[in-house]
């Protein structure tokens, strides 16, 4: 976040540089009402009453625009921040939340709303405003000293409130913003789940841990509101308490002929303007906590942002290579040492029991994952490396878990890009589903995803398979692409199988049904995280259907299917 403050440096060193003449022209009112006390009541002069209120009502004028000005600054320092921020936060939450060590954290978008409104609001104020605080008592100081010891002994006890204030709720509050977040993640699963959750009875059990989190919630907020309410009383009751003692401590020097009338006016106006940001900055510290954690969590989310551009590379032919490739998360090793290579329009067929890691090599293929060991090529690139937004258009891919956004088929089949309806029908046709959606309410502008009607299983599994296909791309990677299809669902994606061979294009299929390999070149089978057999499709099944016909020999693919080539 550092990098990015110093391109909005400028906005907060405009608005210090304004508060400056605001905290100068503050002193307008006290300077106005010691003049009037101490020179016109005292020499009944008209013109000076005249010219003295020309001048405080002038500067009162250009106390009003700056301080206009200064708000404007820091609103736009806030839709500044939301333009340069927005995308990349998105974009490190996305990756985040794909990474090997799974981020639950989703509400960067909001906590930069947060900030965005933090600036734009009085908050931020009490800050620019504190470091005029002991000039002002250092001016109470040269009206006279007994009052302006006075006034900075009330300072420092107001800010001892406010540390006081933080010591006791910043704990609080913190730990309970974080159990908000688990909470709100929580109910989302739920809401996802809601199906199993009725159908399964865990609607007890949903309700009972919602309850624990909601509760520790409560106390914690209830704690932190009881001490900052008591704060905030004592601050609200202190500063009248601080002007009632300096009034009579004034009056006293009067009666002493130490002072005047017009000092105790201005001393008690300037004394109020000094404790004024301390107790604003406690009445906001809400604001400001909230503020800086939602800083501190966007920082940790996009210290690691590559924000330098990378020199685009020429679009990919499809070769890929895997080079020693292994993974371990924690202690345990997923991959190891996987090797193997195809040429461009190769299909593969990547086998093996559950567990074994395939999965997994598909997250490192597509680069979704780095490899702890190893480098994933595609074309001789390091496909982790290769820039995600150049390199997706020329990926296709298709999840065990499927999920669609919000939008028409169409939209979703063109990835929620441009839609190109000759592209989109193209595709579908390819996929075998152009009929299928015609049969849809509203055809290709049905609305699918979370706002739209509910899609089968196997619909679901099809136009995700079209989505995967779009724009032809070089690498296509389909993880167990027939687990929910029918008969005809299955030829058609055989089909579609054989149309990426005649357009060349590469592709990985992740399957446990041999009868989905008919089409593929070659053929690999992990076992353990490391590769028990590759090579071209009929001598691996050769060997495997040798292996197979072995005295209690193992079936390497789940449910003991026998192989058929």
């Amino acid at each position: 976040m550092k990098k990015f403050l110093k391109k909005w440096m400028k906005y907060f060193a405009f608005a210090g540089f304004f508060s400056m003449f605001i905290n100068t022209l503050a002193l307008t009112f006290p300077i106005y009402m010691l003049a009037i006390y101490d020179r016109v009541l005292t020499s009944h002069s008209m013109p000076t009453l005249i010219t003295i209120t020309v001048c405080a009502i002038t500067a009162l004028i250009v106390l009003g625009l700056l301080d206009f000005l200064r708000s404007r600054l820091l609103v736009r320092a806030g839709v500044d921040m939301d333009k340069t921020l927005s995308r990349p936060v998105l974009s490190q939450m996305l990756k985040a939340a794909c990474s090997i060590k799974k981020s639950t954290y989703s509400e960067g978008l909001k906590d930069l709303n947060v900030l965005r409104n933090y600036f734009a609001g009085n908050a931020v104020f009490g800050f620019f405003d504190a470091p005029w605080t002991p000039i002002y008592l250092l001016v109470i100081y040269l009206m006279h000293p007994v009052l302006g010891f006075f006034a900075i002994g009330a300072a420092i006890l107001l800010f001892m409130l406010g540390i006081l204030q933080e010591l006791l709720t910043r704990r609080r509050s913190a730990t309970a913003s974080a159990i908000g977040t688990q909470e709100r993640e929580f109910i989302s699963t739920s809401m996802r789940n809601a199906e199993a959750v009725n159908a399964m009875g865990m609607l007890d059990g949903i309700q009972d841990h919602w309850k624990t989190l909601n509760t520790e919630i409560m106390i914690l907020q209830t704690e932190a509101n009881r001490f900052a309410g008591v704060m905030n009383a004592i601050s609200k009751s202190f500063r009248p308490a601080t002007q009632v003692l300096i009034y009579g401590i004034g009056a006293y020097l009067v009666l002493q002929n130490q002072s005047t009338a017009g000092v105790i006016i201005a001393a008690s106006i300037i004394m109020r303007q000094a404790l004024n940001p301390v107790e604003q900055i406690m009445n906001t510290w809400r604001q400001t906590i909230d503020a800086r954690g939602a800083y501190k969590r966007m920082d940790e989310l996009i210290k690691t942002t590559d924000v330098e551009e990378k020199m685009e590379l020429p679009p990919p032919e499809g070769q890929l290579s895997l080079e020693g490739v292994s993974l371990g998360i924690g202690e345990k090793m997923i991959l190891n040492n996987i090797s193997f290579s195809l040429q461009p329009g190769e299909q593969l067929g990547l086998i093996g029991p559950s567990g074994s890691g395939k999965t997994t090599l598909c997250r490192l293929i597509l680069g979704i994952w780095p490899a702890m060991s190893g480098t994933v090529r595609l074309d001789d690139a390091d496909v982790y490396k290769w820039d995600k937004n150049h390199l997706g258009a020329y990926i296709g891919y298709l999840p065990q878990e499927i999920e669609f956004f919000s939008g028409t088929v169409s939209e979703n089949i063109a990835r929620m890009g441009e839609v190109d309806p000759e592209k989109v029908i193209q595709t579908a046709q390819i996929a075998g589903i152009h009929e299928m959606i015609l049969k849809l309410p509203n055809g290709y502008d049905t609305r699918i995803g979370s706002s739209g009607i509910r899609l089968s299983g196997g619909q679901r599994q099809r136009v995700a398979l079209a989505r995967a296909l779009y724009g032809q791309p070089k690498l296509v990677v389909l993880d167990e692409p027939n687990s929910n299809l029918d008969d005809a669902g299955e030829q058609a994606l055989l089909k579609a199988l054989a149309k990426l061979k005649e357009l060349k294009i590469t592709t990985l299929v992740v399957t446990h049904k041999p009868s989905l390999l008919n089409t593929v070149d070659k053929v690999v089978i992990l076992k353990d995280g490391q590769i028990a057999d590759f090579g071209p499709k009929e001598e691996v099944f050769s060997r495997l259907l040798g292996a197979q016909q072995k005295p209690n020999a193992k079936p390497i693919i789940s449910g003991g299917k026998q192989l058929s080539t």
